[in-house]
């Protein structure tokens, strides 16, 4: 019989690693970043998404092709629930995404607001993505009323211009 204390460990560690790869998710899309966004699928992973539904090599790219051609984004993800069950996990977190793009002469700001569903694997002990669907709640889009001549401090880029690939933290 296994150890209760060693189960609960175990469920422990695999939703911080789970919530961990969520986190990267986000980052991975809002910097553009594809070498990172392709090391949270395992190779055979599938994605659903309204309109596209691939697997990890096609996917990977196709969106990261759509997230760069949006002036900003911002990607938070919230409400995390995980089913756990040894190697494999099922889980549901919330999305909400704010984007800036230009259309004609005129510059738009959108939210997105949804949920993720997702199939976890652990192989070889690391935890990713198995299969990933985006199910969309609401979106809006209006005039952008942002006000760029400010100074605001640093403010976030793609990568590799992105403070986060400066050195900063590493």
């Amino acid at each position: 019989m296994p150890d209760q204390g060693t189960d609960l460990l175990d469920a422990v560690l695999a939703r911080q690693a789970l919530h961990d790869l969520n986190a990267l998710y986000g980052r991975a899309l809002d910097r553009c970043d594809l070498p990172l966004l392709t090391s949270l699928f395992h190779p055979d992973a599938t994605f659903s998404f309204g309109i596209v539904e691939a697997g990890a090599a096609e996917f990977c790219p196709r969106v990261l092709e759509v997230m760069g051609a949006l002036r900003r984004t911002a990607h938070s993800l919230a409400n995390e629930w995980f089913d756990i069950r040894g190697d494999r996990a099922a889980g549901e977190y919330y999305l909400f995404s704010a984007f800036s793009y230009e259309s004609g002469d005129e510059s738009v700001e959108g939210f997105v607001g949804g949920r993720y569903a997702a199939r976890f694997e652990r192989r070889g002990g690391v935890w990713k993505y198995a299969h990933l669907m985006l199910v969309m709640d609401w979106n809006m889009n209006n005039p952008s009323t942002a006000q760029w001549h400010l100074r605001f401090g640093v403010r976030g880029d793609r990568k590799p211009a992105d403070l986060l690939y400066s050195g900063l933290f590493q």
